[in-house]
C-alpha cells in the first residue's frame, strides 16, 4: 500500500514537472496582463516606442520606411516598421492598433519563456529550464513587454537563435538549421549589433565537433538566405542616401556620447573641431547640397549623423593620444560595467522600486558568474555555458563600442537566464555525485 501511494506521487510529481512550463507561460502571461490593466494600453515613454508607432502607421500609409520624421530612413532596422505597419495597415491608426500591438508584445514576452526552457531542457532535466524562466517574472520584463520596443521581440528571437544552435548542435536536423535562418533573420531585421551572430555560433558548433563540410553548405545557406535581404536593403539605401549603408546608419550619435563616457576623455575645448571634423565633412559630402548650398530635407538626418561619426572618430584619435590607458580602461571596463550591470526600469509597476529590480540583477550575475566557474572546474556543460559566456561578454563589447546604456542590457538577459538554468543542472550534479561517493544515491 505504501508502494502504491509512493508511486502514485511520484506519477503525479513527474505529470506536474512536465506540465509546469504551461503553468509558467500562463503566469507570465497574466502577469503582463495585470501591468497592461495598470498602466493603460496607451502608456508609452514617448520616446522610441511612439517613433515606431508612428513609422508603422506611415510604412502603412505610404510604404515609406522612416523613423523619427516624414522622410526616408536607414536609421534603424527596418523590422518594426513593417512589423507594426502590418497591424497599421488591417486595423488603422486607433485604440484597435494599440491593443492589438501590446497584446502581440505580451505574448512574445510570454513565449521567450518557452525557448530557455527547451533549450536547458536539452542538456539538463527540465527543472532546470524552470528556473532558467524565473527571471522573466522580475517586473523589469513586465515593463519592457509592455513597450513597444525592439526588445521584447529582440529577446524572443534571440532566445530561439540559441535554442536551435544548440538543437542543431546535438541533432544535426534541417529544423533546427531553418529555426537558426529565420530567427536570426527576425533578430537581424530588428537590431543590427546581431549581425555577428553567426561567428558566435560557429565557434559552439566547431566545438561540439559538428562535420566541417556540412556546416560549410549550411553556412551558404545561411549566406544566401542573408543577402535575400540585404541586397535590397542596400540597394535602397543607396538610392535614397546615395552611400553603401548595407544595415543602418544610425551609429553615428551613440558612438559620439560613447566618447564622453569613462575617464580621462578630451574635453571639448580641447579640441579643434572646424579643423579636423567640419571641413573635411563639408568638403566629402558637398555633393548633397542643393543649388543654395542648403541641405535637403531628406539627407538632414544622415548627414547629422555622418557628421556624429566624425566628430566620434576624430575624439577618438585625440584621446587615445592624450591618454590611451584611460581609454583602454573605458571602453574595455567601465563601460561594460555599465551594461552588465544595467537596468532597464524608468518607472514603477505594481510599485515596486528600482532598487529591488537591482537587487535582483546581482544575485543573477553571482549566479552566472558560480555557473561559469563551476562548469569550468568540473567541465560539466562547459560548452553550453562558455558559449552563453562568449556570446554575452561579445555582444556586451559591441554595445560598450558606442554608447552604454541601462537598456541594452535587458536585451542580452536570454543569456544569463539560461547560465542559471544550466549552472543548477551542474550543481545538482555536483550534489549526486557528492551522494552517491557518500553511499546514498537515493
Amino acid at each position: 500500500m505504501p508502494q502504491r501511494k509512493s508511486h502514485h506521487f511520484a506519477s503525479a510529481l513527474r505529470w506536474c514537472l512536465d506540465h509546469a512550463i504551461f503553468i509558467v507561460l500562463l503566469l507570465l502571461f497574466l502577469e503582463r496582463l495585470l501591468a497592461l490593466w495598470a498602466l493603460g494600453v496607451q502608456y508609452t515613454l514617448a520616446s522610441d516606442d511612439l517613433s515606431y508607432i508612428k513609422s508603422g502607421i506611415r510604412f502603412a500609409q505610404t510604404g515609406m520606411v522612416t523613423m523619427h520624421g516624414t522622410t526616408p530612413s536607414a536609421q534603424s532596422m527596418p523590422g518594426m516598421t513593417w512589423f507594426i505597419g502590418l497591424f497599421a495597415w488591417v486595423l488603422g491608426d486607433g485604440t484597435a492598433l494599440w491593443w492589438a500591438l501590446k497584446i502581440t508584445w505580451i505574448a512574445m514576452g510570454t513565449a521567450t519563456a518557452w525557448f530557455l526552457y527547451k533549450s536547458v531542457g536539452l542538456f539538463a532535466p527540465k527543472w532546470c529550464g524552470l528556473l532558467a524562466c524565473l527571471p522573466l517574472f522580475s517586473v523589469d520584463f513586465v515593463w519592457t513587454d509592455n513597450l513597444i520596443l525592439t526588445e521584447t521581440p529582440f529577446i524572443l528571437c534571440l532566445s530561439a537563435m540559441i535554442y536551435f544552435t544548440f538543437l542543431l548542435g546535438k541533432t544535426q536536423s534541417r529544423k533546427a538549421l531553418a529555426g537558426c535562418i529565420v530567427s536570426y533573420l527576425c533578430a537581424l531585421l530588428l537590431k543590427a549589433n546581431i549581425a555577428l551572430y553567426p561567428l558566435f555560433a560557429l565557434g559552439y558548433l566547431l566545438a561540439v565537433k559538428y562535420p566541417f563540410k556540412k556546416l560549410l553548405k549550411q553556412g551558404v545557406i545561411l549566406a544566401c538566405a542573408v543577402l535575400c535581404f540585404l541586397v535590397p536593403w542596400t540597394i535602397r539605401n543607396y538610392v535614397q542616401f546615395q552611400d553603401f549603408v548595407p544595415l543602418t546608419y544610425g551609429a553615428g550619435n551613440p558612438s559620439l556620447l560613447g566618447t564622453y563616457q569613462g575617464y580621462g576623455y578630451p574635453e571639448d575645448e580641447e579640441l579643434d573641431y572646424t579643423a579636423n571634423v567640419d571641413v573635411p565633412f563639408a568638403e566629402e559630402y558637398a555633393s548633397y547640397l542643393d543649388e543654395n548650398g542648403q541641405v535637403p530635407e531628406r539627407y538632414a538626418k544622415y548627414l547629422s549623423l555622418q557628421h556624429d561619426a566624425a566628430k566620434a572618430s576624430y575624439r577618438l584619435h585625440a584621446w587615445a593620444k592624450k591618454d590611451l590607458k584611460s581609454l583602454l580602461v573605458s571602453y574595455g571596463i567601465l563601460k561594460p560595467k555599465i551594461i552588465i550591470n544595467g537596468v532597464f526600469y524608468w518607472d514603477r509597476v505594481f510599485n515596486v522600486p528600482v532598487r529591488w529590480v537591482e537587487k535582483v540583477q546581482v544575485l543573477n550575475l553571482a549566479l552566472c558568474v558560480l555557473a561559469l566557474g563551476l562548469s569550468l572546474v568540473t567541465r560539466r556543460r562547459r560548452g553550453q555555458i562558455l558559449f552563453l559566456a562568449v556570446l554575452y561578454l561579445g555582444n556586451v563589447a559591441i554595445y560598450a563600442a558606442t554608447f552604454a546604456f541601462g537598456r541594452y542590457s535587458i536585451g542580452l538577459m536570454p543569456m544569463r537566464c539560461l547560465m542559471v538554468g544550466f549552472g543548477a543542472a551542474v550543481l545538482c550534479d555536483l550534489v549526486t555525485d557528492w551522494r552517491i561517493r557518500r553511499g546514498s544515491p537515493k
